[in-house]
């Protein structure tokens, strides 16, 4: 027994401790952060603010509350202002289809009673135990819209009531943010004290690299989304198509959903154009979407690996297995796991590899 552990035991505390950091993680990511999530979002956005709190205090002499409520006023503002100007332009771009989508319904609803009538015409011809069957069927159909239509409101009415929940987790979330900010040294501090001295050089270590990571991630996915619109929107462009902008923020919004993304909307979308004999539009579609996911395939793993630090190789990997374990959040999980497990690497609290 004794030879085993001299011989394995290496190897048998690396296992272990590997196991455990993973474990920990685990529960950081699917259990504390969702629980604490008003204060998580308030530590990022006291992240974001805190280079200007610290130039107005420093530089120009500001008392840190109020340097902290003048920036968070502004970063209320700024993404405000993005989120007015967006909709506005949606507003503007909708309502133009609007206008133009009467006579659509009307064409769509003559070719409906056609339909209609030319179902009834062969209906009417079948024998008594089809036509039992076709009921049966249409009674079915029917069932499942009531159905849909009874979780749409029941959506709808959860919604509703989830509001004032939101608009309070709001309102904590800023305040949190404003606290954070101001007493930042304070809180700093009372962390130092109750961790061992010699941890604090390997948290601030630790520290220093996963914000680096998570604001390289940030910037890799804004630029990925940024490049499946700038080629959507001028593909649909190309194509002929009215209101790219509209178009192509709906489609790169979808394809940022890894259990949906691009083909969810081109896809059906070609294949509408192909049945109503819109051969070329059809196929352009097609197109377009194979570019947009070539191009998504050749430059996410290098883009993240890039941004993260990490070997495009290696991302690659860490998302397939990040998927595999955890469905669609594995493409964040997975890279963000390596990223945390080079950290610790780093501040020698995990053995690195030889």
């Amino acid at each position: 027994m004794n030879n085993f552990l001299l011989r394995y035991g290496d190897i048998i505390k690396k296992t272990l401790l590997i196991v455990a950091v993973f474990i920990i993680f685990y529960l950081i990511i699917f259990k504390i952060i969702p629980f604490l999530m008003p204060f998580v979002v308030a530590l990022l956005l006291s992240v974001i603010i805190d280079p200007g709190v610290n130039f107005l205090e420093k530089k120009l002499k500001v008392p840190r509350g109020l340097a902290s409520f003048i920036l968070l006023l502004i970063l209320i503002g700024v993404i405000g202002s993005l989120i007015a100007i967006s909709i506005t332009q949606l507003i503007y771009e909708l309502s133009s289809l609007a206008e133009i989508s009467t006579n659509y319904a009307n064409t769509i609803n003559d070719i409906i009673l056609n339909l209609v009538d030319r179902i009834r015409m062969y209906y009417i011809s079948l024998p008594p135990n089809i036509t039992s069957l076709i009921e049966s069927n249409m009674q079915s159909i029917l069932n499942y819209i009531s159905l849909f239509a009874k979780n749409l409101a029941t959506w709808l009415l959860n919604f509703a009531t989830k509001l004032p929940n939101f608009f309070f987790m709001t309102l904590i979330t800023l305040v949190a943010t404003f606290f954070i900010s101001k007493d930042k040294q304070l809180i700093l501090d009372f962390i130092k004290r109750q961790i061992p001295s010699h941890w604090a050089q390997h948290a601030k270590n630790i520290q220093v690299d996963l914000l680096k990571t998570f604001f390289g991630y940030l910037r890799a996915a804004a630029t990925i989304m940024l490049i499946t619109f700038l080629q959507v929107s001028i593909g649909l462009a190309m194509i002929g198509f009215d209101y790219p902008f509209l178009l192509g923020l709906l489609v790169t919004i979808v394809d940022a959903l890894p259990v949906l993304g691009s083909g969810a909307v081109m896809i059906p979308w070609a294949l509408y154009n192909i049945i109503m004999k819109n051969y070329m539009v059809g196929i352009y579609l097609l197109i377009l979407y194979g570019l947009v996911v070539v191009v998504r395939q050749m430059i996410e793993p290098k883009i993240v690996g890039e941004s993260i630090g990490l070997h495009p190789l290696v991302t690659l990997l860490s998302m397939f297995i990040g998927v595999k374990l955890f469905g669609a959040l594995g493409l964040i999980i997975g890279p963000v796991f390596v990223v945390v497990f080079k950290a610790l690497q780093k501040a020698e609290i995990i053995p690195p590899w030889k």
